[in-house]
């Protein structure tokens, strides 16, 4: 995968971003990139969280497995954005402000 191209495509649903004119762009703003393959924004929050519940330990509860999803999902967003408010990260993972504080607070975040 070059640094530019004209299109570009996600791995995992296909959806796909390029300039109107054709010209070559660079990997857009919210994707990111795993060795030759790109994901758009919605489908590496969704491997953020499914990468925490593969994680988890066998044997967890349904709810276990939701917690662990949610924090590796807020995880990814403050990693993304470390500068960005606890309001803004929550309305993103569809959680609380409470929420995102308590894991930026805690000591595995730092």
């Amino acid at each position: 995968m070059s640094s530019d191209s004209i299109r570009w495509e996600c791995a995992r649903c296909g959806v796909s971003s390029g300039r109107i004119d054709g010209t070559r762009s660079a990997l857009p703003e919210n994707w990111t990139a795993s060795g030759e393959r790109s994901f758009c924004l919605s489908c590496s929050r969704a491997l953020a969280g499914e990468a925490a519940q593969e994680s988890a330990p066998d044997g967890c509860s349904r709810d276990d497995l939701v917690r662990i999803r949610r924090r590796g999902l807020i995880e990814f967003e403050i990693s993304r954005s470390p500068e960005a408010p606890n309001r803004t990260i929550a309305k993103a993972c569809r959680t609380s402000t409470g929420a995102v504080a308590a894991i930026r607070e805690s000591p595995q975040q730092g």
